[in-house]
């Protein structure tokens, strides 16, 4: 139905009125007056990012509560991060995951079901994870139920059900997750680059066998909440709209007595990096799986964000150099894409490829050849800018909403990194210099000491692959 319908009759006339005059001055301007379509909006200046203020307060039994008024809309963010995960799994790989499952079943007088219903009602959903150093509950709720969800995050963390007729059922689940991913070569291909980079190390474990699943008891998982969560190993956040006087006493009243803990695992040595090679057969694959990649800096590390950078532009966006080769130029690859991971003290730079069978080696060559002319020449001063925007927008994007910014907040305190290095983001994105990304290539980005997993039909790609001499140099594990 057309708006004008419902306006009074001296109002729709004057629009009309408008509407014709406007479109008499269009037909008659002058054509070179007419704005031209073909050519792209000028990009404005990138301003520098000014987080919100938190205001940290410290409780006496260690828990520490970020408090940070952010957005218009009247609803809030908690979100509880607790200092371990997988590094806390001892020889049980994958308790953690099973653990935080099992946590999300019901906390404090409800149960699961009844549990879910009592946050839906608040306008939100709970979330329970863990990871390799961090385990996590989440609310998002509307704003005036802020307390009630800080009493939930409480009840989760420190009264969690943990019912035993669940866990039957959380154990078949997490054993055919783990099956069907086994099943894929990009698992077997991340599993065994874990392993070559960080070999017996926390970092470097895969999935766990079906028998330690099956051999998963209450009695490990009462434990593991007995022993690996308290108080002085948790960091709350609490984002968005909300009465700062009553936030604060409700989270004083549901931690203030919580026990402080033991302290956050301290994660061991890195193992002495040697680059190797592990072909893995996967007979008549029609596709070979590719990870190429080795140890880099940290996030403390000066060069992390020029890391960043040299990584978009070599294989971590959809118009990278590696991209527009072997995808687009090549159409040996579909999806190529590189990425850094950092975890807490240490970081891998790696490019991962499924690639057609026949154009194995001759992928990882064009590989080679992109990274090896990133070391020679400067990137063009408008290739670079194009990253640095991508990084920028993402950036913007990611603390855009409440979860994203305390994603971006508890990945600061886990680096050890001050709030003033988020907000100087931006402008160290825009410091870097072709000169300076050479130098980044040629620090960091050595091809001769990567490591390289190769998951497919080993006789058909195992001997133009170890003929690449940037692998001739490999042992091969």
């Amino acid at each position: 139905m057309n708006g004008f319908n419902h306006l009074p009759g001296r109002r729709r006339c004057t629009r009309l009125a408008l509407f014709l005059a406007a479109l008499v001055a269009a037909l008659v301007m002058p054509a070179q007056a007419a704005v031209d379509l073909s050519k792209v909006p000028a990009v404005g200046t990138p301003r520098d990012f000014i987080p919100p203020a938190r205001d940290t307060v410290q409780l006496p039994n260690g828990l520490r509560i970020s408090f940070i008024p952010f957005g218009g809309v009247p609803k809030v963010s908690l979100v509880a991060v607790v200092r371990t995960g997988n590094i806390d799994d001892g020889v049980q790989p994958g308790l953690a995951d099973l653990t935080t499952n099992l946590m999300a079943e019901g906390a404090g007088d409800r149960d699961g079901p009844t549990l879910d219903r009592y946050v839906a009602g608040m306008g939100g959903s709970l979330g329970v994870s863990s990871g390799g150093t961090q385990l996590s509950v989440s609310l998002d709720v509307l704003a005036e139920r802020g307390p009630d969800a800080a009493m939930v995050i409480a009840d989760v963390l420190r009264h969690p059900r943990l019912p035993a007729t669940e866990l039957e059922r959380l154990r078949s689940d997490m054993a055919r997750n783990v099956s069907i991913s086994r099943s894929q070569a990009q698992t077997v291909a991340s599993e065994a680059y874990a392993l070559l980079l960080y070999g017996n190390h926390p970092y470097g474990r895969g999935l766990p066998s079906d028998a330690i699943i099956a051999g998963y008891r209450l009695e490990d998982i009462q434990h593991f909440v007995s022993t690996q969560l308290g108080a002085a190993r948790t960091h709350l956040y609490v984002a968005g709209q909300f009465d700062r006087t009553r936030m604060e006493a409700a989270l004083r009243q549901a931690f203030g007595d919580w026990v402080a803990g033991t302290p956050a695992t301290l994660i061991p040595p890195l193992p002495p990096f040697v680059a190797g090679v592990k072909l893995i057969e996967r007979a008549d694959a029609p596709q070979s799986t590719l990870s190429l990649g080795l140890p880099v800096v940290s996030p403390s590390h000066p060069d992390w964000i020029a890391l960043q950078v040299a990584n978009s532009l070599l294989g971590g966006a959809f118009f990278s150099r590696i991209t527009l080769n072997i995808r687009e130029a090549k159409g040996y690859a579909y999806s190529p894409a590189s990425s850094l991971s950092p975890q807490l003290g240490a970081a891998d730079w790696s490019e991962d490829a499924d690639v057609t069978r026949e154009d194995t080696a001759d992928a990882l060559r064009e590989v080679y050849r992109e990274i090896e002319r990133l070391q020679a020449e400067p990137a063009p001063q408008d290739e670079l800018q194009r990253n640095q925007n991508l990084l920028i927008g993402r950036l913007a994007l990611s603390v855009s909403s409440r979860q994203g910014l305390i994603s971006r907040l508890s990945f600061l305190d886990l680096h050890g990194l001050s709030d003033h290095w988020l907000a100087s983001y931006v402008s160290a994105v825009r410091a870097v210099t072709p000169a300076r990304l050479t130098e980044v290539f040629r620090a960091h980005l050595n091809p001769q000491r990567m490591s390289l997993v190769v998951v497919g039909d080993m006789s058909k790609v195992r001997e133009s692959v170890k003929a690449l001499p940037q692998v001739q140099v490999l042992p091969e594990t």
